[in-house]
Order: C-alpha cells, then structure tokens, then sequence
C-alpha cells in the first residue's frame, strides 16, 4: 500500500525550507531567556525496596527541574549504574536524554532499563501537560482547541511548543550538571523525534554527542498536513475550521517549530527511522528533513511498518549506533 511517494522520489525529495528571516534571531533570543533562568534541579533517589528487580545496578532518581518560563516543574526519572556496572569513556558515564511522544509520559522507571543495563545513565523526562507528572502552568492567549497543538499558535512567542523545546533543551543541562556525565545522546520517537531534532539543533554547543529519531512528529508541516490521515495533526485541522482566516499565519509560526527548517542547523550524527506506512507522520516530512541534514548522518527505513516505526529492530540499529561513535 503506498500512502505517500514512490521510495526513489522520496529519496531524492527535498523541498524549500520554510524559516523566516528572524529564525536564528528568535531562537538565540529563546536560548538566552532559558540559560538566564535557574534550573533548580533536585534528584530524590528512590527507596530500594521500590525497585529491587534492579537494585542490585541501577540507583534510580526521581527528578524535578523548573521549566522554560514561570510555574512549571518537570519530571523525569533518572537511572545511572552503580560503579561496576557502568560503560565509561574517560571517566564519564556516556549518558542518553529521551524525549516521549505526543500525549505520553515518562511512564515507569523500568522502561528505560534496556539503556541502563548496557552500562549508559538515562533521563527521560515528561512533555508540559501531556500524561506525566508535568503540569502545564502557562497561561497561552489563544488557541487550545483540544489538545496541544493549537495553544498559543498565532504567534511563535506564545506557542505552546517554544515552552516544550525548551523544557527539552533544559533537559539537557540538568544531565550536565551531574559530575558523572560524560558524551551525551538524545532520542525519542514521533512527538519525541521532532523534540530530538530541535534540542540537537539548539543545544549542540552542550556536549551532544549524536541523535536518534525515530519517525519524527512535528516535521514538513505542509505537506504532513496534506497527506496525514490520523494522528494530532487533525487538530490543527479542526481549528482552522473555525478560524480559516488564521491559516497562513498559523503556518508562520509552525515554521519556527519545524523540524525540516532546524536540520541543516545539526551538526553533531544523526540517525533516523522512518517508516513508509506512517499516516500520522508521512515518510515524505522524514525524508525531507533527512536530505536537509549537512553532516554526518545515517537512515533506516521500514517499507512495511507504520508509526510504530522499527520498534526492537530500531533499538538495535542505535545501540551499535552509539557503541560505534563511542569506539571511534
């Protein structure tokens, strides 16, 4: 069944970048608010009796951090291997940030033991008022027609995702405030893919290593739009059924978001996934941002998968990923 090109055209498929002329500019702007404000980051190490099916490996933190603006406090879980059980590279502990999907959570600690057990620390934290233990306590000034996608959209200084980037990017630096880290590597799938794109193109000057989406959400949002057939992307639909006056505008401020237009600004490897039956992430907007990226970079496609991508087989072709460049 072909929802989307022909593999050859996709493969060669790479169409204009949307980022207005102040892109850098707003996101230089964005970074500075952030790295101004304190990160107050707490790490409350769980009681052993909660985890004993790891307590023998693994400490396992629960971690608080402020978020990007006023009154939100992000969650995510920490696990780090006790010292006969890590994989150091100089001393450091190589460490993986992960990003989750649209409407997930951080979930259980024990989703991240596939990473922690190989000998690599992990934080996975949550998405602002999606189905974690995150709220979402900024007051957006319009928008928020059921769901995320549409909080704030009518201008990029208000929208919802400037605040997830970055949460996501803060991430980053909660990681490098711990003395035990070393290279780091950051991944997610879907909502998590597109977050992984944007931190890698924003954070790349805080000791980023590599990145690894997988079937990315919130790329090439033109032609996602058209040819989509479930997923999120009908919210932005339905909010313009009511306010189509707004559509070119809203695409404006979509384009500051776009994981296409923050491709050619990633420097460090990336490998990423798509997925050729995806109706909720078409493989076209993942393999325009693939031919946007200028450095070194790596593409694994699955012909008869849908949005659950690769799955097992995906995790495999990262783990030799990062075992690679950690050889190198």
């Amino acid at each position: 069944m072909l929802i989307d090109m022909p593999l050859q055209e996709l493969e060669q498929y790479r169409p204009a970048l949307t980022a207005q002329e102040d892109f850098d500019a707003f996101w230089q702007q964005t970074l500075a608010v952030s790295n101004a404000q304190p990160l107050d980051a707490s790490f409350e190490l769980l009681p052993t009796e909660e985890y004993a099916y790891v307590a023998d490996r693994v400490n396992i933190y629960n971690v608080h951090f402020n978020g990007f603006g006023e009154g939100t406090r992000v969650a995510g879980w920490y696990l780090v291997p006790k010292a006969d059980y890590r994989r150091e590279k100089d001393g450091k502990i190589p460490t993986i940030v992960q990003y989750h999907g649209y409407s997930g959570g951080r979930g259980l600690p024990s989703a991240y033991l596939h990473w922690a057990l190989q000998g690599y620390a992990i934080l996975a934290v949550d998405t602002r008022g999606q189905d974690g233990d995150t709220p979402d306590n900024h007051q957006y000034v319009e928008g928020g027609f059921v769901g995320f996608m549409t909080k704030g959209l009518l201008q990029p200084e208000h929208y919802y995702y400037r605040h997830v980037y970055m949460d996501c990017v803060r991430a980053i630096d909660v990681v490098r405030s711990r003395p035990e880290t070393g290279p780091i590597f950051i991944t997610g799938g879907s909502q998590g893919g597109g977050l992984t794109l944007a931190v890698a193109a924003l954070a790349q000057d805080k000791g980023i290593v590599a990145a690894m989406p997988d079937v990315p959400f919130l790329c090439h949002f033109r032609r996602s739009i058209e040819i989509y057939s479930a997923g999120p992307y009908q919210e932005l639909v339905d909010f313009w059924k009511r306010r189509p006056h707004t559509v070119e505008e809203s695409y404006r401020t979509l384009s500051y978001f776009d994981g296409l237009n923050f491709a050619p600004r990633i420097s460090c490897p990336v490998l990423l996934s798509v997925a050729l039956m995806d109706t909720i992430c078409p493989p076209s907007s993942g393999f325009a941002v693939y031919n946007h990226l200028g450095g070194e970079k790596s593409l694994r496609v699955y012909p008869f998968n849908g949005h659950e991508g690769g799955s097992n087989i995906q995790e495999q072709e990262k783990y030799r990923f990062v075992h690679k460049l950690l050889q190198g």
